[in-house]
């Protein structure tokens, strides 16, 4: 799981310039790093080609935070 948020981690720092220091696996992205619903769908979109895998809506509308994403891209990893 750590290879995961690592790697998360990075993809957010790298692309919306979110230091890992700043957070915590269960801050909300809306509420706790203030992230507009482009920036989440930016943050999917670039999740979803560093693992190449598929978010559906359905899957995304349920993720909040770090901790949920890890753990629906280590399941669609599988």
């Amino acid at each position: 799981m750590q290879s995961y948020m690592d790697d998360i981690q990075r993809i957010l720092y790298k692309k919306l310039n979110i230091h890992p220091k700043s957070f915590t696996t269960k801050t909300d992205f809306r509420n706790g790093m203030e992230l507009t619903d482009w920036e989440i769908t930016y943050l999917f979109n670039a999740i979803e080609q560093s693992f190449q895998i598929v978010i559906s809506d359905k899957d995304a509308h349920k993720i909040n935070n770090v901790h949920q994403l890890v753990n629906m891209v280590k399941k669609a990893a599988r």
